[in-house]
């Protein structure tokens, strides 16, 4: 391996903008090399190998699941593939990070746990958020030392505005993308992560894409079982500071950012406030590509900060927010 070091070998399948993220964060870590990248677009692979230097460029995913040298692999497919080549890379036995959504409903990563499990091999969804060092401040700050007090409610949103609808894009498709699947991930998981998953209502609504089949915003009400009311929002037709409040009976926690937070501002009632800062080291996905090395190196099917089943029941969760919306006019 370069540098006499051994390295784990990791491959990308597809590799669009969120797969230069990856391979710019992969190759700073020291653990990690980048051996191998697939792409069926001439352009795309002339870049990966031009910016980041793999040692192997493929023209199809299958040759790269086939190349018995990769230990890991990175899928960054548009969503309704990803299900395809999560199974097909497991059954290789190769350890797999897909990312977010790992699947388009609940089902689908059932089977996967399952398929995981008879092969004996690792999988992790990629929700970058988990694995970030602020978040565990966080949770540590609202659970241990009760700062703000007892929880009464959260919010969190991703709202982005996408611009004009182009034809061909993925969050027009019904069966790839829309707010609620696309971005609603990030909000969905912080709250889960900040309070658990016993959710014991859900109500919604969802706005379609003007002519289109699926959503452009979406908006819902969890209540937990603890009585701690969540609201959590997504949207692709509006710009917004993309931010979650923590509200406490004794005061509250902003956290701007807060899917790759890097600080958080406290207010309490008694009138102090102060700021905690984390900068991240490399950036926000550098803590996932660390986790699946270390649980590869310790013989681990998946991640005790990220289980399967915690994806499931995140995407579970997505799924009846969908399911149970009440759709309002464009």
């Amino acid at each position: 391996m370069p540098g006499g070091k051994e390295k784990m070998n990791w491959g990308i399948i597809g590799l669009g903008n969120i797969a230069k993220r990856f391979a710019t964060s992969l190759i700073k870590n020291e653990d990690a090399y980048l051996y191998a990248v697939a792409s069926y677009t001439e352009e795309k692979r002339d870049y990966f190998k031009k910016t980041y230097a793999p040692e192997v460029v493929y023209n199809d995913y299958e040759s790269l699941l086939n190349d018995y040298k990769v230990e890991a692999v990175y899928i960054a497919l548009p969503h309704a593939m990803h299900k395809e080549y999560i199974i097909k890379a497991l059954e290789k036995k190769i350890a797999v990070l897909c990312e977010k959504p790992a699947t388009m409903n609940a089902e689908d990563l059932i089977e996967i746990k399952k398929i995981a499990k008879e092969n004996k091999t690792f999988f992790m969804e990629a929700i970058k958020t988990r694995f970030c060092p602020l978040i565990d401040d966080i949770k540590h700050a609202i659970n241990e030392e009760k700062i703000i007090g007892d929880i009464t409610t959260i919010s969190a949103n991703f709202n982005s505005d996408v611009g004009e609808v182009v034809e061909g894009r993925y969050y027009i498709d019904p069966t790839q993308g829309g707010a609620l699947y696309d971005v609603g991930i990030y909000p969905v998981n912080f709250v889960i992560d900040m309070l658990g998953n016993e959710i014991v209502e859900i109500k919604s609504t969802m706005k379609s894409f003007k002519n289109y089949q699926t959503d452009d915003y979406f908006s819902a009400k969890l209540t937990f079982e603890s009585g701690v009311v969540a609201c959590v929002e997504g949207a692709m037709d509006r710009n917004e500071p993309k931010v979650a409040i923590i509200q406490g009976t004794k005061g509250k926690i902003v956290v701007p950012v807060y899917y790759r937070p890097e600080s958080y501002h406290v207010e309490l009632n008694d009138g102090i406030s102060y700021t905690v800062e984390k900068t991240l080291e490399i950036d926000d996905m550098q803590g996932e590509i660390q986790e699946v090395q270390n649980c590869f190196d310790q013989l681990k099917m998946e991640s005790e900060r990220l289980t399967i089943d915690e994806s499931i029941k995140m995407i579970q969760i997505t799924d009846q927010i969908r399911k149970k919306a009440k759709w309002i006019e464009a």
